[in-house]
């Protein structure tokens, strides 16, 4: 009997986070109200109120669980050395890859976050996460090391950017590339800036 109670409560749940979701693409977060949401949803208020304190606790959950699951997938080992062997091939690098699907696979609902009909907390939160993972990478591939002029902190911030402005404009243009494809395309603009960098 609790096993069914548990689904039930699940099921509504998805049902809630997923019509919460369709009102956010049709009218922007600020506008959604929780009486709109339960009688699109077909339940009552009370119903809403189980699961959720209001609709910013509703937010803030379906964030959390992104970032949350984007921190642990960034986690991913890259070697330099084995990035820039796939780059001479024209082969997408599997570790890249992976993050590429996590964000594939959320894509939609990140694209919404990031959006002008999300709030203005989540892009920031998303860019720390992006930006922290960076630095624990450059810092295990001992980058700092090999560059005590610069402060951490600002190649972070530059490797960042360069990830940052190749997935958004993925995301925001409807992922017209697979993980796969994409994997070579930031590789291609990661070495053909260092390229640029030494030609100047």
């Amino acid at each position: 009997m609790g096993d069914i109670h548990e689904r039930m409560s699940a099921g509504t749940r998805a049902l809630i986070e997923d019509n919460f979701l369709q009102l956010m693409e049709q009218e922007g977060f600020h506008k959604v109200s929780v009486r709109q949401l339960a009688l699109r949803t077909h339940i009552n208020r009370g119903t809403f109120y189980l699961h959720f304190t209001d609709k910013y606790d509703l937010l803030e959950q379906l964030q959390w669980e992104i970032l949350t699951g984007l921190e642990q997938v960034m986690v991913v080992k890259i070697v330099r050395e084995e990035m820039s062997g796939h780059y001479l091939k024209g082969l997408p690098y599997p570790p890249l890859v992976h993050i590429l699907e996590y964000l594939h696979q959320h894509g939609e609902r990140i694209r919404l976050f990031l959006g002008a009909k999300g709030d203005a907390v989540f892009p920031g939160q998303f860019k720390e996460v992006i930006k922290r993972s960076f630095y624990r990478k450059l810092e295990m591939n001992g980058v700092f090391a090999e560059h005590p002029a610069v402060p951490p902190e600002y190649l972070a911030a530059h490797s960042a950017s360069i990830f940052l402005g190749i997935t958004e404009e993925w995301l925001h243009s409807g992922m017209p590339y697979t993980p796969e494809e994409l994997a070579v395309i930031y590789n291609e603009v990661l070495f053909m800036q260092s390229t640029l960098i030494a030609k100047a």
